[in-house]
């Protein structure tokens, strides 16, 4: 599959996951301006979408500690200011690999990204501590495959005090498969993260961990296992730093380490 689960940490997380209980309620608990404080890790750190009426950016580094492969994933977030489902409580993205860097036949292999992924991520309920949201998406390949992936992912969060926990759950299917463009694919993720107190200081870094499980049409399962913190700089500024394990039935896992960042514009007027 072009965008695989060894990248969800910095794609499938970043681009679909959850939320904070309510829409904004944590920017409240986190001194005001943007709720949305972390890259990709919306399970259990950021808003539910992006503030209506903002652009965001999601931007890391990502590099292979078994393979020496590095990427670049990169998503750019945009919520129109509204009040109806599609135009005020709808995030519209774009995720992508700026840069990917990989060994291939004794050689190092740089290219832009393989696909583009376009999702729309809804808020369907957004209660005081319970969300759900859908986001139905698209994946366009630019290069080495024909046709293109679509699907969805359902996404529930709870929150309670400054613990939060989310589960998403997602399938996909290909308009053309091949043995990287898989027939049907099926995933679901579970994330936990805490934000700390004790001190202002403290107050901006949440700790947090990720786990995926996907399994795709003719293959067996793979899983991902994230840990990580996250440090919101700014009010508009987050940084996040973790590890990656990824593994696949019968091989040895592949360990990375991934720096990111979120950062919000502002008002997209």
């Amino acid at each position: 599959m072009a965008i695989s689960l060894r990248y969800a940490a910095v794609l499938t997380l970043l681009t679909l996951t959850p939320a904070h209980g309510a829409l904004f309620r944590r920017a409240a608990r986190n001194s005001g301006g943007n709720a949305k404080i972390s890259l990709r890790k919306r399970l259990h750190v950021n808003t539910l979408i992006t503030a209506p009426g903002t652009v965001e950016l999601d931007w890391s580094n990502l590099y292979s500690i078994s393979s020496s492969t590095f990427a670049m994933p990169s998503a750019i977030k945009y919520t129109p200011a509204g009040s109806n489902i599609l135009w005020g409580r709808t995030e519209y993205s774009a995720a992508f690999d700026s840069v990917t860097s990989a060994e291939a036949g004794g050689a190092r292999l740089t290219q832009f990204s393989q696909a583009v992924t376009l999702t729309g991520t809804s808020v369907l309920h957004d209660g005081a501590k319970f969300d759900i949201a859908i986001a139905p998406q698209a994946t366009l390949f630019l290069r080495d495959e024909s046709g293109s992936r679509l699907g969805a992912v359902a996404i529930a969060r709870y929150d309670s005090g400054r613990n939060s926990t989310g589960i998403t759950v997602g399938w996909s299917g290909a308009t053309h498969n091949s043995a990287n463009n898989p027939a049907g694919t099926l995933d679901a993720g579970f994330g936990f993260g805490r934000q700390l107190s004790g001190s202002k200081l403290l107050e901006k870094f949440t700790p947090h961990i990720n786990t995926e499980w996907e399994r795709s049409t003719g293959t067996s399962f793979s899983l991902l296992a994230v840990e990580g913190v996250e440090y919101q700089l700014t009010e508009r500024l987050a940084l996040d730093f973790s590890a990656q394990h990824f593994a696949t039935a019968g091989s040895a896992p592949d360990h990375q380490l991934a720096i990111g960042m979120t950062f919000n514009f502002g008002s997209a007027r």
